[in-house]
């Protein structure tokens, strides 16, 4: 193992933050884009239809973050906010919490972590690092009901 490789494990069992400088990106932001266009036929959606544009999360400053909308009938607009892991190239729907995922991006996001040379004992830690922690994530529209009626209480 490198000494790189052994740094970078090192860092991820300390807990460091993923913002960290010492840790670059892997992709950029047209790679990025290129991931959500591919993505979109998993929302149901075509990206000849999509407008993308760049968004503002402050929950997520360390990810790729887009916003990506359309006219819908009767005059609604239908929006998305996607972000996307700049180590991994994972998708997600930021609103939802949700990974998105095509045959395409995935192939794609294995080259990303082929050319990447971080230690493939990071991938796992990495793929799992959401934006804004969906890890406590609940769909409960903010009355934090369904939260405890999980853990029992």
């Amino acid at each position: 193992m490198s000494i790189r490789a052994c740094f970078f494990v090192f860092a991820l069992i300390l807990g460091v933050s993923m913002t960290s400088p010492a840790i670059e990106r892997t992709i950029d932001e047209q790679t990025a884009r290129r991931l959500v266009e591919g993505a979109l036929p998993a929302l149901g959606e075509s990206p000849k239809w999509m407008n993308v544009g760049p968004w503002r999360y402050y929950w997520a400053p360390e990810f790729y973050n887009f916003s990506v909308y359309r006219a819908g009938g009767q005059g609604v607009l239908v929006i998305y906010y996607i972000s996307v892991n700049p180590w991994t190239g994972d998708v997600w729907d930021a609103m939802a919490c949700k990974r998105i995922t095509t045959p395409e991006t995935k192939k794609e996001q294995d080259g990303i972590w082929k050319q990447s040379g971080i230690p493939s004992e990071a991938r796992e830690t990495l793929s799992n690092r959401s934006p804004a922690d969906c890890s406590t994530y609940t769909r409960t529209g903010g009355t934090g009901k369904e939260k405890q009626e999980n853990q029992g209480h």
